[in-house]
């Protein structure tokens, strides 16, 4: 537990280093950080959009491996996060890295490099339209690249590519469209989509 709260605690660090370098050499005399990457309150109807979209992706992500062994088996390998999540025992260990995984070490780390930074410079750059479809892009092509490294099925990679580059969408523009720029929202629906996803795949 101590090795996941520590490589938890990095990824979260190096993911917002980024953000906060640029914050300090381009942004930091015209507002603070937090609220420069969207780290602030969320209206209701924004979490609530963002609740319903993390079941949806889930079953986007989760119902192929119920459908086909081949994607149960790129899910269950070891190299994967939830594959290395199911050779642990059930106990509270297991509860503890599922949390901080789900929550933080992917999906808040991810949200302020993605949705925090990249996509908030690449709207003001591009405007919305463009700029939300470039992180969603580059957010979908790094998720597949990861997974080259544990398959080469062409349907499964087309898969992991289109599922997270919808959610990137949705989720930008939830946070800009809807909850007046907060990263919240996204936070919301990374994480319990990926909660939940683990414990889906943990008892497949």
């Amino acid at each position: 537990m101590i090795k996941e709260l520590f490589s938890t605690l990095v990824q979260l660090s190096v993911f917002t280093l980024i953000p906060f370098l640029f914050y300090l050499i381009r942004f930091r005399k015209r507002t603070g950080f937090f609220q420069w990457i969207g780290l602030k309150k969320a209206n209701k109807k924004s979490l609530i959009l963002a609740a319903g979209l993390s079941i949806l992706g889930l079953v986007s992500l989760v119902l192929p491996a119920f459908l086909g062994s081949s994607f149960a088996e790129v899910l269950h390998n070891p190299k994967s996060v939830t594959g290395a999540l199911r050779q642990m025992p059930f106990r509270s260990e297991l509860v503890t890295s599922i949390i901080l995984i789900a929550f933080f070490k992917t999906a808040l780390a991810e949200e302020i490099l993605f949705r925090g930074f990249l996509a908030k410079r690449l709207i003001s750059w591009l405007g919305f339209k463009w700029g939300n479809f470039t992180q969603a892009l580059l957010f979908g092509v790094l998720h597949t690249a990861l997974f080259l490294t544990i398959t080469s099925k062409i349907l499964w990679l087309i898969s992991i590519f289109i599922i997270p580059f919808a959610v990137a969408y949705l989720i930008g523009y939830i946070n800009e469209k809807k909850a007046e720029g907060s990263i919240l929202p996204g936070w919301l629906a990374h994480g319990l989509g990926n909660f939940i996803t683990y414990w889906v795949i943990y008892f497949s």
